[in-house]
């Protein structure tokens, strides 16, 4: 469908290759003169746009003849604009030079609208995790640096975004995980499996908050995340990173189930046994390089942990490759593909609150199996300046198996999908089309063989009704079939729009339907598991729907720089705060409104012990959530943070949804001083006021979330050196029933490139 529409629209413009200009030039660091290697350049009001090369070059061609805005970005600087004429038959150079700047002030996204758009011209908050912010910290996975976003927890691996998910047992998630715009959830529960996607080959995170059915269906009707994966560069690079750390004591004496610990090694032996302590490892290798028209990355890598805890232990190998085929100047063709293999350990409950460590004795032993790969494909075609085409295909098998002492149970799913996309750009309109076909399919001693489809069409056009308002308006049809079992459709529309009264403000107003099919193991799961036995439901043939509202507004302030008023006017001292410390900041605060309907969780049945997914009827959450980024002392000093405060409420109770805090407080800190960086991260959570009975808990393992963490890092030449300290006050809380979360513990990591 998509390509009979390129086709028809490509007849009404293809302009004639001599009566078109080309746009070509440089784009540098404005201080050290030096190439600034992959920067974007884009053509606005056009699907035309480059990335500068090894030498800093960009070359774009096809340009009719006019006067055009070009805009240049790249993480970590500050974006630049400026019209250009162009002539017919003629070359035009323009270079750009480029500000470095620690505040994000208008980065180029791809998730908000399915293609290259500026960040404040969405109506929806979103947050952008650069590449530097992945390095300054020593995580294993994405999951570790996401919990640092305003609004967003994660438990067992899945995402509460503004409090849209509590404790499911992973087995459905209202945050769509992507990887480079490819949907990345498992076919049977639809959850997010975090460790199939390398840390080290992600080049930015983007973090839509609010409902995003409209484009992208079901799953995403809290949100989105989108691991944007770094391209081969234009210069052969080998990276390597490995990292080695151990667990500190768990604070209390009773508590210490083994003397692996290090500091009992210490005390007690006098000595210690590096490969015996409680400890965790990895390591990645990556090679990239350009061969002709061909790039490739290669990345294989493997984790490996004791745990803290009994049972703990896992280990985990990985491989990705990445290949990137410029077929013309106007055509790529991308194929991703990543394997994983692991086995850890499994541990669901404690013994007791007296001795969180261990666990029962007949789960001893406990441990599961994972074997996932997934392929994807895209292809892109820039018709015409106006018009471009994208076709993407992908597969995900995963597969595990228990090795429990009460059942051997298995899974083996598939999610397949395809889908054809098209982007037309005319005057004031930008229009994105597109169609969607996906396949769930499982093999399962839990759900038996099962196949459910996805089917959707949708559309969305962004119309710059002035220079100062853009309006949003957009839907998507999806039609959804189970097993014939039920069926289901919904229209999912939305509306945006945004004013920006003057540089660097802006307001947002945004409303939009979602909604979520419940999964295949939320309808089909049978499985006994620690005495507790999980239920089919059948009836549950109605998917989740709910309305999402937002507004916000967002400044971007700078003082005491170049090219910025006089600041005579402010008070003492306020005037000697800005005049020395020349403070940049970006502020936004936003408030939001979800009213749900047909909303599922988990239920329990205290008499017969089973556990159940059902819908618990109607539900509300609203809130409001503060974002603070800001840069003192010339970018020495980085201030972030961020806070939210949520009202979920279960209508039909009056109570609040289980598994949500009412508050939510990020806090990070970094400095600069040469070669050296001190961070510093605090993470706040309001004790949790409702759960579930499951697991025979009581209320009494609930407290709020206090958890900091503290890292140095040592910069030289091209090696990084980072020691932290994760959990450094030696918290203990939990996020869900009988199950601690981290003890302290200290990691030191290596990375070079060469």
């Amino acid at each position: 469908l998509c390509l009979c529409l390129c086709l028809c629209l490509s007849v009404f413009w293809t302009p004639l290759e001599g009566a078109t200009g080309i746009l070509t030039g440089r784009v540098q660091d404005r201080t050290t003169g030096e190439p600034l290697i992959g920067a974007n350049v884009i053509i606005r009001g056009t699907v035309l746009g480059s990335a500068a090369d090894m030498e800093g070059r960009y070359l774009i061609h096809r340009l009719e003849a006019g006067t055009y805005t070009v805009q240049v970005t790249r993480i970590g600087y500050r974006s630049q604009t400026r019209d250009v004429d162009i002539r017919s038959g003629q070359t035009t150079t323009v270079d750009f030079y480029l500000e470095s700047t620690a505040i994000l002030t208008e980065p180029l996204i791809v998730t908000a609208s399915k293609r290259k758009q500026v960040m404040g011209d969405s109506p929806n908050t979103i947050d952008v995790i650069t590449r530097q912010d992945i390095e300054n910290r020593s995580a294993v996975s994405l999951e570790q640096i996401i919990q640092n976003t305003a609004g967003v927890s994660i438990v067992d691996g899945q995402v509460n975004m503004r409090g849209s998910t509590g404790w499911n047992m992973a087995a459905g998630s209202r945050v769509l995980l992507m990887v480079d715009g490819h949907p990345h959830i498992v076919g049977e529960t639809g959850a997010i499996k975090w460790d199939t996607m390398p840390i080290e080959e992600v080049e930015q995170v983007e973090i839509v908050k609010g409902a995003g059915s409209a484009l992208y269906g079901s799953n995403a009707m809290a949100g989105m995340i989108n691991i944007i994966t770094r391209d081969p560069g234009p210069v052969p690079e080998t990276r390597l990173k490995f990292s080695w750390g151990f667990y500190d004591e768990p604070r209390y004496p009773e508590w210490r189930w083994t003397d692996r610990f290090y500091p009992a090694q210490i005390r007690e032996k006098g000595d210690y046994n590096p490969w015996d302590v409680l400890s965790l490892g990895s390591g990645q290798v990556s090679h990239s390089r350009q061969i002709g028209r061909v790039g490739f990355i290669v990345n294989a890598g493997h984790q490996r942990s004791t745990g803290y805890h009994q049972n703990g232990s896992y280990s985990r190998w990985n491989i990705l490759n990445k290949t990137k085929i410029r077929v013309s100047d106007d055509q790529t063709l991308t194929f991703l593909g990543s394997w994983v293999n692991s086995e850890h350990e499994e541990f669901l409950r404690w013994v007791s609150q007296d001795r969180p460590l261990e666990l029962p004795a007949d789960e001893a032993g406990d441990y599961m199996t994972h074997g996932k790969w997934k392929l994807q494909s895209t292809y892109q075609n820039a018709i015409n300046p106006k018009l471009a085409l994208t076709v993407k295909a992908n597969v995900f098998r995963n597969h595990w198996q228990h090795y429990f002492h009460d059942n051997d149970d298995y899974t083996i799913s598939y999610r397949i999908g395809s889908e054809g996309q098209i982007d037309y750009v005319s005057g004031r309109h930008a229009l994105t089309m597109g169609t969607e076909a996906v396949n769930y399919r499982t093999r399962s001693a839990i759900y038996s063989n099962r196949s459910v489809w996805d089917l959707a069409l949708y559309g969305e056009d962004e119309i710059t009704l002035s220079r100062h308002l853009n309006l949003t308006l957009g839907a998507r049809y999806d039609y959804h079939y189970v097993d014939g079992i039920s069926t289901d459709h919904q229209l999912s529309p939305r509306t945006g729009l945004v004013f920006k009264p003057a540089p660097g403000s802006a307001m947002r107003l945004s409303a939009g339907y979602g909604f979520r099919a419940p999964s295949i193991a939320e309808v089909f799961a049978d499985i006994t598991v620690s005495g507790f036995h999980v239920v089919p439901n059948l009836e549950l043939t109605e998917a989740e729907r709910a309305w999402n509202f937002e507004a916000g507004f967002s400044q971007i302030l700078s003082f005491g720089s170049a090219g910025v008023s006089d600041v005579g006017f402010l008070p003492n001292p306020l005037h000697w705060f800005v005049s020395h410390l020349k403070p940049r900041m970006m502020f936004d605060i936003s408030v939001f409104l979800s009213r749900y309907r047909n909303m599922i969780d988990v239920q329990f049945n205290m008499e017969s012990r089973d556990v159940q997914f059902a819908s618990l009827g109607e539900a509300r959450i609203m809130g409001f959530e503060t974002r603070l980024r800001a840069a003192l002392m010339d970018e020495r000093l980085i201030v972030t943070s961020g806070y939210t405060c949520l009202d979920p409420i279960n209508l039909n109770t009056g109570k609040m949804l289980n598994y949500r805090s009412r508050h939510r407080l990020n806090t990070g800190l970094e400095l600069h001083l040469g070669f050296i960086i001190l961070g510093w991260d605090y993470r706040y959570s309001s004790k949790v006021e409702e759960m579930l009975y499951i697991l025979g808990s009581g209320f009494d393992e609930r407290v709020p979330m206090h958890v900091m963490d503290a890292r140095i890092i040592l910069n030289i030449r091209n090696q990084q050196f980072t020691l932290e300290t994760k959990n450094l006050d030696n918290y203990h809380y939990t996020l869900r029933q009988k199950y601690l979360e981290p003890v302290r513990h200290f990691v030191l990591t290596w990375r070079t490139s060469f």
